[in-house]
């Protein structure tokens, strides 16, 4: 992977931004300003997707956390909107935040 652009700043209002190219596949782009965070509850995000320039997405996530016992229920809900050439049933932005997750509780496990 070769990163070209990486930002974080996590406080409402904030941007992320990651821009990188793996192997020989496309450049993708994500850019994402936080618009809600309150600690140990939840964070609210819009962001855009980009593939070779071009704009693939726009989606508002929720991620929130509440206390269970024997540690945290974690609710992530997302609404996108899919452009017309890039995956319009949101299949694959599904796949991959399952991907993210899984990796995430494994390496949290």
């Amino acid at each position: 992977m070769k990163t070209r652009e990486w930002a974080f700043d996590f406080r409402v209002g904030g941007r992320d931004v990651a821009e990188s190219r793996f192997h020989d596949r496309p450049v993708s782009r994500y850019e994402a300003t936080y618009t809600d965070i309150v600690e140990h509850i939840r964070i609210v995000t819009t962001y855009d997707m980009w593939i070779d320039g071009a704009h693939m997405s726009t989606s508002v996530a929720s991620l929130e956390f509440e206390p269970i016992d024997g540690g945290t229920r974690f609710t992530h809900i997302e609404h996108g909107v899919f452009f017309d050439r890039f995956w319009a049933d949101g299949q694959g932005r599904e796949d991959g935040t399952r991907g993210l997750l899984g990796a995430l509780g494994r390496y949290l496990g």
